[in-house]
């Protein structure tokens, strides 16, 4: 029930006898009042205000806000950054009156913020309460004698998100850096709670006060120890009754214990061993059963006093270094995703519904496992994992680095990663979800600034300590960045120095970050690196705690593994996301080993570091959109894999405009075959395996083409249908050569992504746009004309002072075989010598069908010098549906930067 009060705020029933005088009828009464403080604050953004706090400051002219509440605004589509962005990081000041809700005489008053970014400072009526440092845990200050038990109350609350640099507030206050914004303000949710003066302890580093956990679970019976932190705020001692009871879903009390204790000023611990007969087991997502933890404070005369309750699963967790993880006895490959708290507008100031879908998409997914990165989370999430069976990996903020100059931590900031780990455990040791408490992520990623022992080290071995002492019952894990596989470049080797830390094996278990053919190598190096790393530590429990790619919802390939990646930037075909996910998972579940991986990420995230695909300050990497509306391809791929529910998607939907006539098409299913129909023909079937069902060449007719795929999974028809639309003509293809998305040149020639080749590596002219392109029959730094065709001995214009025609390219012995109707064609190859740098550095062989068209061509000859164009133009005969063009190396290696290929009757139309 709960009691309106004025501005909005509601007040939960408490101790009712006490505030009424009897109890109301058919109401319990409880002995605490929660009054939810969201409504009616003022807000401003502004440093250098003084007297803020007092109740004679005029706010009139301030925002009015609602509380959760960010002033951050981060993120958006679109190549530019948005001027509705706001990513000031800095002061912001709230202001609030509301009213005490009637209470007793003797009772206690505390204030509870579930999230401040990052530093707050908290005044009541005046009077200083303290201040918390670190955004993501709650926290609580006594109220009591500052509050007015009647009239109004004037909180007032400094939130500090300044951008961690030396001397700054924040310097010691981790995380230091982290691929994601740090959002300003109360973005959780503020309560007051109000108890009587002997209650559970309220001031235990925002923790419940009530801790359980089994020490032995048996099928007869289960031995659970309920552990209670109690306190006494009242002048003199008072016996107390404890009472502690373990409740079934139903609420049926299984097992129960009571004894008395006198409680004085001084904190006291009170211990319950209770035994659980045929105990049900919390399993996963195949049972999640919750039982519930309940300690009852009661008066000599049996009036409640306090009372709190706390979920209570009853399993068993354990990670072997060959055999992987195991719950309650039972290998459970757990199949996770990471997971960040901000959306689109709200940033962090997400509401529990917002929580609680974002573990609905995760458990659609097929997912059994979540990396909440890179901090501790609001509560709705750990209890929606209780509920739905997701299994947790909870972690604190000691991200990529402990200082700022590569020396190790210092003591105050060593000091409040003790604080946000304690914090962590203790708000969080009774969700029977999380398996392991992680005290670090890529604290590798950064150079020591000394020899021999980490600069991270000593933290790191602390905070496991820390961990252990404060949960016996869990496992630790961190994080790697860089032990093995990866480049000495990425880790910053600074010449002299160390170049990362050494950190594997300081916790229980190890989580690899690795971005195989992404940031560093290829995908193929995914496999050796995680054989290695297991060689290297066969005693340690491993699992991949990162790895995925971006994927933009406007930028396409027709075939991903054609194309130079661009990380760090533009653009970011979706295909490559799916075919990265398609290898990187195929190497993933054939290592048992690996007790978890965890794809990065569940959604796109704000980062005000990124520029990539067509998004601002966003990393793309989510299977699924910021605001939860689109779910990207790779997701199907994961929920064919992952999920037993039946799953038919075609692959592709959003690279609706086709610009080639021959394409394969893809559905991903965990069905065993599909068929396919285009434009109500049937082509067949196709055998689904490992998620991917495949027809290869299709055939699109020009215009529309209407694809539906059907399949029946577990005796239920499902199907999957889309358009694409072929605008060009099969008689016409165009391909640009080492490129991932394609082009349409500015004579309106489009030419579609790197396809139909076989060999030879993809690259990228590496120069600035400004330098990069001098077409031959241009005068020497000259700027190319809008359109500076060159005449082929076809008599076909080629837009060759297109400057985007020729910055990327295929490069060794290649070829390509283009399906085109049979009959003649003009064929032009476009060309550029992107590095010799004389005459005769570059000789290569070009034949079509077979026929030898260009002998020891040399670009660089022929162009007139490096970073200059030049075409050339051949007939030939298409047979057998084909036409075939190789390259070969005569002195270094072949390169092509674009080809033509047009039907000599559609010459004049070929646009």
């Amino acid at each position: 029930m709960s009691l309106p009060v004025s501005r909005g705020f509601a007040v939960t029933a408490i101790c009712l006898a006490a505030i009424f005088g009897s109890a109301l009828p058919g109401l319990a009464a409880e002995p605490r009042a929660t009054l939810a403080l969201e409504n009616g604050w003022r807000f401003k953004q502004a440093s250098g205000l003084t007297g803020v706090e007092s109740g004679a400051f005029d706010d009139a002219s301030w925002s009015k806000v609602a509380v959760p509440h960010t002033w951050n605004r981060i993120g958006n589509e679109g190549l530019e950054r948005s001027p509705a962005s706001n990513n000031v990081q800095g002061i912001g000041w709230y202001r609030l009156h509301f009213k005490t809700p009637v209470s007793p005489k003797n009772a206690r008053y505390f204030l509870q913020f579930d999230g401040v970014g990052t530093i707050a400072q908290v005044w009541l009526n005046g009077t200083y309460l303290g201040k918390h440092a670190g955004a993501f845990a709650r926290f609580r200050f006594d109220a009591s004698a500052a509050i007015h038990p009647s009239g109004d109350n004037l909180l007032v609350v400094q939130a500090d998100n300044s951008l961690a640099v030396p001397g700054s507030t924040t310097q010691d206050i981790v995380p230091l850096s982290g691929d994601f914004f740090m959002f300003g303000g109360i973005y959780r949710n503020v309560s007051l709670i109000v108890t009587n003066p002997v209650h559970v302890d309220m001031l235990d580093y925002g923790g419940p006060g009530v801790y359980a956990r089994a020490l032995k679970i048996e099928p007869a019976s289960a031995e659970v120890k309920v552990s209670a932190r109690l306190k006494n705020d009242g002048l003199a001692p008072v016996a107390t009754l404890v009472e502690t009871v373990i409740e079934d879903a139903a609420g049926k009390v299984v097992a129960k214990d009571s004894h008395s204790v006198t409680l004085a000023s001084q904190p006291a611990s009170v211990e319950a061993i209770l035994n659980v007969a045929q105990p049900r087991l919390w399993q996963g997502i195949k049972a999640p059963y919750l039982y519930h933890a309940t300690v009852t404070l009661r008066s000599p005369k049996g009036a409640i006093l306090d009372r709190v309750t706390q979920p209570l699963g009853l399993r068993t967790m354990r990670f072997d270094a060959d055999k992987g993880f195991f719950l309650n006895g039972e290998h459970l490959f757990l199949k996770g995703v990471g997971l960040h708290q901000d959306r689109p507008v709200k940033g962090w100031a997400v509401s529990r519904a917002d929580q609680e879908q974002d573990l609905d998409i995760l458990a659609d997914l097929g997912a059994n496992a979540v990396r909440m990165a890179h901090y501790q989370h609001d509560q709705p999430s750990y209890d929606a994992a209780d509920a739905k069976g997701i299994v947790v990996w909870a972690e604190i903020p000691v991200v990529n680095k402990v200082s700022f100059d590569g020396a190790p931590a210092s003591p105050a900031l060593t000091a409040n990663t003790r604080q946000q780990l304690t914090e962590l455990i203790r708000q969080n040791f009774n969700h029977p979800s999380i398996a392991v408490w992680s005290i670090g992520n890529e604290t590798d990623n950064t150079p020591s600034k000394v020899k021999g022992p980490s600069q991270a080290g000593a933290l790191l071995k602390g905070l496991n300590a820390l961990a252990h002492s404060e949960d016996p019952g869990r496992s630790t894990t961190l994080a790697d960045c860089c032990e093995v596989g990866i480049p000495p470049q990425i880790g910053r080797t600074i010449e002299g120095i160390a170049p990362r830390d050494s950190v594997v094996g300081i916790a229980d278990t190890v989580g690899y970050n690795r971005y195989f053919g992404w940031y560093n190598g290829k995908l193929g190096d995914f496999g050796p690196m995680l054989d290695q790393a297991h060689a290297r530590h066969p005693q340690l429990p491993m699992s991949v705690s990162e790895y995925g790619v971006g994927a933009a919802l406007t930028q396409h390939s027709d075939d991903p593994s054609g194309g130079v990646i661009n990380s760090r930037g533009r653009p970011h075909p979706e295909e490559f996301q799916n075919l990265y996910h398609e290898s990187a998972w195929s190497v993933l579940k054939a290592r048992p080993y690996i007790w978890g991986v965890y794809v990065w990420n569940m959604f796109d995230f704000s980062s005000d570091a990124r520029l990539e695909g067509d998004l601002t300050d966003v990393n793309d990497k989510g299977l699924v959109t910021a605001d939860r509306h689109t779910y990207k391809d790779a997701f199907y791929f994961y929920r064919a894999n992952w999920n037993a529910a039946p799953t038919l998607h075609l692959v592709g939907r959003r690279y609706a405009d086709r610009p080639y006539g021959v394409v394969d098409v893809k559905a991903y299913s965990n069905a065993a075959e599909a068929k396919l129909w285009l434009n109500g023909k049937e082509l067949g079937p196709a055998r689904c395996e490992g998620g991917v069902c495949l027809w290869p060449s299709v055939h699109l007719g020009s215009g529309a083409n209407d694809l539906r795929a059907s399949a029946e999974i577990s005796g239920k028809p499902v199907s999957d249908s889309l358009r694409w639309t072929f605008s060009g003509a099969p008689g016409i293809v165009r391909i640009k050569a080492g490129d991932n998305t394609g082009y349409t040149a500015r004579d309106g020639s489009r030419y579609g992504s790197d396809l139909y080749f076989s060999g030879g590596e993809a690259q990228a002219v590496n120069v600035p746009v400004a330098q990069r392109f001098d077409h031959a029959d241009l005068a020497a730094g000259a700027a190319a004309p809008a359109s500076a065709p060159v005449q082929g001995n076809a008599g076909i214009a080629i837009s060759s002072g297109d400057p985007r025609l020729y910055d990327s390219f295929r490069e060794g012995d290649f070829s390509y075989r283009i399906p085109v109707p049979d009959g003649r064609y003009h064929v032009t190859i476009l060309f550029q010598e992107p590095s010799a740098s004389a005459a005769g550095e570059r000789m290569f062989d070009v034949a079509v069908n077979g026929k030898a068209v260009l002998q020891g061509f040399d670009i660089f000859a022929a162009a007139g010098g490096k970073l200059k164009s030049t075409d050339r133009t051949f007939d030939a005969e298409a047979k057998d549906g084909t036409l075939s063009i190789t390259f070969h190396g005569v002195k270094g290696k072949a390169v092509a930067s674009a080809i033509s290929v047009v039907r000599a009757d559609e010459a004049q139309v070929s646009r």
